[in-house]
Parts: C-alpha cells; sequence; structure tokens
C-alpha cells in the first residue's frame, strides 16, 4: 500500500503475505536475517512447514571443488546463441577447509548432501553440516572389522519419509594388500544415533566405496548410482538394493544426472570429444530415450579448448538449458545444451583447479537435535569454515 508520498508501507501488508509470499522466496541469509526484525517472523518462519516450503523454493546446484574449499555457481546471466559476447562466470563460496599442519596431507572430502546438509570428513573423523545456517556437528561412523586393515566411507545419505530421520548409509570395507577378497558390509544409521544398523549388501553391482568418487542421485525415493552396465537402486524406505537396466550403447564412461526432477545419464565417448545426454522416460517400464548431445570439437570457446589432450569431460547441469563441463587442465566451461559456450567460470581468487564433484546444493534451514547437543557439548573443531 503506498503512503502520501506513493512508496509502499511494509508495515501495512498482512503478516502471512510477508512470510508465506515474500520470506519464503529469499535465500536463507536473508530469512535469518528477517529472523532478528521481528519475533513473528522468527516464530513463522521457524515451523516445519516453512522450512520445507523454502527449501523447495532454492535452486539445487553444482558443489564446485577447488584447493582451498568447495564452491557453486553465482547468478548466472541470461544468455544463449545471439545473446552477444561469452560472460565469464563467477562462483560463490561454501566451506573454506583449513590448512593442514606442516608435514601431513590430510585432505578434506566431501562425501554426500541431502536438504542442505552435507557430510564432510578428513581421515576418519566425520562431520554434519548446514553451511547456510552454520551449523556443524561430528557424526559417528560404524566400528571398522577387527581384523587386518580397514576403512569406512559414506555411500549416501537420505531423509527416511516415513520417520522424518536422516540417515547415512555406510560401507566398512577391507584394504589390507594381499589378502584374500573380502565383501563390503552396509550398514544404515541415523543421523543422532551411535547404533549402526547391519543391511543387505548389494547383488551385482556395488556402489562406490565412497560416494564422493561417485555420488548418487536422488529420484523418487531411492538412491542411484552407475555401475557397470546396470543402475543400482537403494530404496530409502525398504533399505533394500535392486537394479535398473539403462542403455548399454552408452558404454562405461557414464554418470548419473538429476535433470530437474528427470533421472539422466550422460555418456563420454572413447575419444572424450562427445556427451550424450538420455532421460529416463518411464521409470517402472525402464525406458530410455536420447535428449541431446555436446559436441567439443564444434565448440566455439574463448580460449579454444585444448582437445589435443585426452581428458574426460564431465557435466552437471544448471537447469533445464544451462551445464557445465569440467575439461581439464584448468577449465570449467558454462554452456547450453545446444553446446554454445556461455563463458568460463572463475572463482573470484582466480584460483585454478577448479573441479565438479556432482554433488549437489539446495539451501536449507534445517537444524538437527544434533547441532544443538554437540554445541551444548562443546564438540571437535571441524577443520573447515562456513562461508556460504
Amino acid at each position: 500500500m503506498p503512503d502520501s508520498s506513493g512508496a509502499t508501507v511494509f508495515d501495512d501488508l498482512p503478516e502471512w503475505l510477508v512470510v508465506e509470499e515474500i520470506l519464503v522466496r529469499l535465500p536463507s541469509k536473508d530469512v535469518l536475517r528477517c529472523r532478528a526484525v521481528r519475533k513473528s517472523w522468527r516464530s513463522r518462519t521457524s515451523t516445519d512447514k516453512f522450512i520445507l516450503d523454502h527449501h523447495r523454493r532454492q535452486p539445487s546446484l553444482p558443489i564446485i571443488k577447488h584447493r582451498k574449499g568447495i564452491c557453486r555457481p553465482a547468478v548466472f546471466n541470461d544468455a544463449g546463441p545471439g545473446a552477444g559476447a561469452p560472460n565469464d562466470q563467477k562462483i560463490r563460496p561454501i566451506l573454506h577447509h583449513y590448512t593442514p599442519p606442516v608435514g601431513t596431507i590430510f585432505t578434506t572430502i566431501y562425501n554426500a548432501a541431502c536438504d542442505g546438509l552435507l557430510i564432510m570428513s578428513q581421515q576418519l573423523d566425520f562431520y554434519i553440516c548446514n553451511p547456510a545456517t552454520r551449523r556443524c556437528a561430528s557424526l559417528p561412523h560404524p566400528p571398522l572389522r577387527p581384523a587386518g586393515y580397514s576403512a569406512v566411507a559414506v555411500v549416501g545419505f537420505y531423509r527416511h519419509h516415513a520417520s522424518g530421520e536422516h540417515r547415512v548409509l555406510w560401507v566398512v570395507f577391507s584394504i589390507a594388500a594381499g589378502s584374500a577378497v573380502e565383501l563390503p558390509d552396509y550398514f544404515v544409521l541415523t543421523v543422532g544415533s551411535d547404533q549402526p544398523r547391519p543391511i543387505q549388501r548389494p547383488q551385482g553391482g556395488v556402489p562406490a566405496a565412497r560416494s564422493s568418487r561417485g555420488p548418487p542421485v536422488h529420484h523418487r525415493g531411492s538412491l542411484h548410482w552407475a555401475v557397470s552396465l546396470k543402475i543400482t537402486v537403494f530404496d530409502t524406505v525398504a533399505e533394500t538394493f535392486r537394479q535398473m537396466s539403462r542403455p548399454a550403447q552408452l558404454g562405461h564412461m557414464v554418470s548419473l544426472l538429476d535433470m530437474g526432477g528427470a533421472l539422466a545419464l550422460c555418456g563420454t565417448s572413447d575419444d572424450f570429444v562427445t556427451l550424450d545426454v538420455w532421460v529416463l522416460q518411464d521409470y517402472d517400464a525402464q525406458t530410455w530415450g536420447f535428449q541431446y548431445r555436446i559436441n567439443l570439437l564444434e565448440m566455439v570457446a574463448v580460449p579454444p579448448l585444448n582437445l589435443r589432450e585426452r581428458y574426460a569431460p564431465t557435466m552437471d547441469v544448471i537447469n533445464e538449458r544451462e551445464l557445465l563441463i569440467e575439461h581439464r587442465p584448468d577449465r570449467l566451461l558454462h554452456c547450453d545444451i545446444d553446446g554454445v559456450f556461455l563463458g568460463n567460470v572463475e572463482h573470484e581468487e582466480r584460483l585454478i583447479g577448479l573441479a565438479l564433484t556432482r554433488h549437489r546444493l539446495q539451501e536449507s534451514l534445517i537444524s538437527l537435535p544434533l547441532f544443538e547437543r554437540q554445541e551444548e557439548d562443546a564438540g571437535k573443531e571441524p577443520p573447515f569454515a562456513m562461508v556460504l
């Protein structure tokens, strides 16, 4: 409503309108600031309904890593064929990891993402955090095997819809050289609990030992991995594994993508020049359809791509029209689904070595009881700082 000067008087807007139509569309950082303005806004933006509605309206963006931490694309300019000169795109930081002590080679691993929460690790120390709210807690893991050398890794991270709990799918495996082959063991551990529950291991294709190397795609209440010439599926309700078929002509160099709620496959040619994208058209019938092809030989990039060296490109999607393609050495490209180059993605500090993690972050205001409990107990400090 305008006042005598013609300006809108914000206080005259109904509070339900402010909360349900305005605040719910703001980035998490702005909602947190608004909570400090009025007690009523703090109360109404803290409900489960608001947090869920707000989360659904946030963009799901690829997570990019570099030597100092992880980041995500900034808002991309509208560009396309005929839009003029390419626009180099910037990225915004999510986490900065601390420099390890001199003489150590410890690195921070980005293990999994779900509902705006991230699981990070350094050696056998695991952490769960929400970068938007800057809350973090240590995360227990299943025990290692008693004999020989063994390791534990995150395979998947999901919300169990029947209970509302966030749960982690773990794998424990042997790494002793020269020992007899031992099949890995799989466990489910509810966030906030220290009692892992063993589950039946998958038959046939086994997911990557670390989700950081081949993270699953969340789709229709299940986690999906591209394994060999099949897709391994973990039903997050029944907590059981099964397999799906996929186009065999894509070969072995494939990755799964989430294309705006649709499950897609990206296959790379043997010469690392073309990327074919197929979309799952009928989930129950397991039928796939060819969507589009990106040919790097035809891409007019600035500066031109170095195709003399053989580098396997990695792709992730921004939205229905825009893509990111990691093409080494040290190139992260922004293009559209027609293969038109839109610009280079660059860090504000001109850091090199930007790489796609194939994880995605969709901001949320979700909190966990584990955060409050460990803040009271002054838990172990994580090896990173949240700067979203």
